[in-house]
């Protein structure tokens, strides 16, 4: 298909070995003449296809149809692995890097509907309620349980990666200390979570719902939130996407496909301004900020690139379009690999190595906890213990 002079592979019908074969190649193809910094966009669709481009240059750099229901999730980390979930309740595996296919995970009974990569684990979730921790090394299943008692519609993992926010239909945000792998919390709430994402700070979470938008300080237990005033009985306007732009502002997008950028400032959300979006029909399916662009993706398959400026006060006139990419097809997800992220940076070095003499050292952020060893001198005060004990 041609897309504002880029052919895009119609990814709906290669679906047959030879056709998959042949866009396996494009992809490795493709990957070696790309830089080790430049960053991919990548597209699920409804039909079952994934379509990546270039973020500097829009230019198509795969498509491959590898699931035969709608691709629900997507997640990529920094080295390029790439996790998507999809209505066939399959899990598949990627190498963007190298530009291979990994291989599939089936153990959900129903539509994986969550996936995101934490440290050397990959977490899944299902409209089967259950949760999945597994081992990116061997891909093996380290830990299953049930996280809802109806279907899990998002995982959000703390910037620190030792706290995991999970949102499901009944009604429930569940937050889970991986540290420990127990539960940590839960709130209930009047209407099903669809979106959950972490402040970059780390210090709030928002929680997204076709009504509402909330916004709780975890500290401090402040909640501030947000309701469409024009939205009421049959004039309603579903809330669809949500992103932070940094650790006070915030982009909402909704069903008439505008974005409105709010400021948190203690128990309220007030809002900045509007990304300058042309009257384009279509919802805003997915929003998603790499370091100062924010990609707008809309049902109707286009995706919108815009570089920002956060320095001073945020307005209207700080938001410029980019370019436009038309995948031409239905636009579920978007994901993004960037090597060169500072934010990816910036992550890695906060998270840090906590080694204190004479304590248990933590475990490892996307790491499970692994039961420390005790020493000779802990075992033989235990020994005097017991002795004391039967005398």
């Amino acid at each position: 298909r041609k897309a504002g002079g880029l052919a895009f592979l119609d990814v709906a019908r290669c679906h047959n070995d030879r056709q998959r074969a042949f866009i396996c190649d494009l992809m490795t193809k493709e990957s070696e003449e790309i830089a080790a910094t430049a960053a991919t966009v990548v597209v699920g669709t409804y039909d079952g296809g994934l379509l990546g481009f270039g973020l500097e240059d829009g230019a198509q750099r795969f498509g491959y149809a590898p699931h035969v229901g709608c691709v629900k999730a997507l997640h990529c980390t920094e080295t390029g692995k790439l996790a998507t979930g999809a209505t066939d309740n399959a899990v598949r595996l990627f190498d963007l890097a190298k530009g291979v296919e990994m291989g599939e995970l089936q153990e959900h009974e129903d539509s994986v509907s969550a996936v995101q990569f934490w440290g050397s684990n990959l977490i899944t979730g299902s409209s089967d309620g259950q949760v999945c921790i597994w081992r990116c090394g061997d891909y093996e299943l380290l830990l299953k349980f049930r996280g809802h008692k109806a279907a899990v519609t998002c995982l959000a993992i703390h910037p620190s990666g030792r706290v995991m926010a999970s949102a499901g239909r009944d009604q429930r945000i569940q937050l889970w200390d991986l540290m420990r792998g127990t539960s940590a919390a839960h709130l209930s709430v009047p209407e099903a979570v669809e979106v959950l994402d972490w402040s970059p700070d780390g210090k709030s979470i928002a929680c997204l719902s076709p009504r509402e938008l909330v916004v709780v300080e975890v500290i401090s237990n402040s909640v501030a939130s947000y309701k469409d005033p024009n939205s009421a009985g049959f004039m309603r306007v579903s809330l669809t996407a949500v992103a932070w732009l940094s650790s006070q502002l915030i982009a909402l997008g909704d069903g008439r496909g505008l974005v409105q950028i709010f400021r948190k400032d203690a128990e309220t959300l007030t809002q900045v301004c509007r990304v300058p979006r042309d009257d384009v029909p279509g919802r805003i399916k997915s929003l998603l900020k790499v370091d100062s662009t924010l990609l707008v993706g809309l049902s109707t398959g286009q995706v919108e690139v815009w570089s920002f400026d956060t320095k001073g006060t945020l307005q209207q006139s700080h938001f410029k379009k980019l370019r436009v990419v038309d995948t031409k097809s239905r636009l579920t997800c978007l994901a993004v690999w960037a090597p060169g992220s500072s934010e990816v940076a910036e992550a890695l070095a906060g998270a840090g190595k906590a080694k204190r003499a004479g304590k248990p050292q933590t475990p490892k952020t996307g790491e499970l906890p692994v039961k420390q060893k005790a020493t000779k001198a802990e075992k033989r005060g235990k020994l005097a213990g017991k002795l004391k004990k039967k005398r």
